[in-house]
């Protein structure tokens, strides 16, 4: 089963190559100006900020439970390249940046596609009384590739794949989301979305499967889930500047696990919401 899950994580990763050289041969086309020469993405400089985030949410996917975690954020970007944990924390450009190290491959008016490697932390038994004998779920690195299009108006459909770089278990995920944001005033962006996330067989079973020694030890009936949709999901959130320096943001989420995972003895709570927000300073 490993062998196959890591077979089927490095087609899906190629798949997802082969999907952003071709955004990036027909971006290329439609941002040539008069000379026929591709306009040089614009160098901002230097840019970034600290804070604070605070999140309320399931205490793990599928429990009943809740934690509230306050956290320190911060972004750092110089040209395509960036690194944050929070993603809204963008500064000087109404794109959007994913949570961890990421660097854009291709940005026009209409495609953005970039790669991006975050760490996940993986999940301690410890953490909640619902997951006693399952054992930790270890950290590990995760590498995505994303692609974002225009679709009209402020309208956006993203794509996204992302698989686990050490083999620890984490399999591979694929989702769909459509995107939209409208300013509400010089200084607020109001966004929404939803979307849609596929998980293959090693991540379901990872995260919601059980094996036998793990029943034995937990009480809990043995469970080896299939690849299938793992959730829906939609958000709506705001970003506004308080002056030239401070930045507000904020949302409001909620989820509907679907397929195998919604099936998992695991799985006390099929729905889930949470709400964040942060206060930075930009510099």
């Amino acid at each position: 089963m490993p062998f196959t899950c890591s077979i089927l994580a490095r087609q899906v990763c190629a798949v997802a190559l082969a999907v952003l050289a071709g955004a990036a041969l027909a971006a290329e086309g439609d941002d040539l100006d008069a000379a026929g020469a591709v306009p040089k993405p614009v160098d901002v400089g230097w840019e970034g900020a600290i804070g604070l985030l605070v999140a309320h949410r399931p205490a793990f996917s599928g429990s009943d439970g809740a934690v509230t975690k306050l956290t320190p954020g911060f972004f750092l970007r110089r040209g395509r390249l960036s690194i944050t944990n929070a993603s809204g924390f963008v500064t000087r450009r109404a794109d959007d940046v994913a949570r961890g190290v990421g660097i854009d491959l291709l940005q026009s008016t209409r495609i953005k596609a970039s790669a991006g490697l975050r760490w996940d932390n993986g999940r301690r038994e410890s953490s909640s009384e619902e997951l006693r004998g399952l054992g930790d779920i270890r950290p590990t690195a995760r590498l995505r590739f994303s692609l974002a299009a225009a679709v009209g108006g402020p309208f956006r459909l993203g794509l996204g794949v992302s698989s686990d770089l050490f083999g620890r278990g984490g399999g591979y995920i694929a989702d769909v989301s459509l995107g939209w944001s409208r300013p509400w005033s010089p200084t607020t962006v109001l966004s929404a979305s939803v979307g849609l996330s596929f998980a293959g067989d090693r991540y379901l079973q990872t995260w919601y499967g059980i094996t036998p020694e793990q029943s034995s030890r937990s009480g809990r009936p043995a469970y080896k889930p299939h690849s299938s949709w793992r959730d829906a999901a939609a958000s709506v959130g705001f970003r506004t500047q308080l002056s030239h320096d401070w930045l507000l943001i904020g949302g409001v989420g909620a989820s509907r696990l679907l397929g195998e995972a919604a099936a998992s003895p695991l799985t006390s709570s099929r729905f889930g919401w949470g709400i964040n927000g942060g206060l930075a300073r930009r510099f």
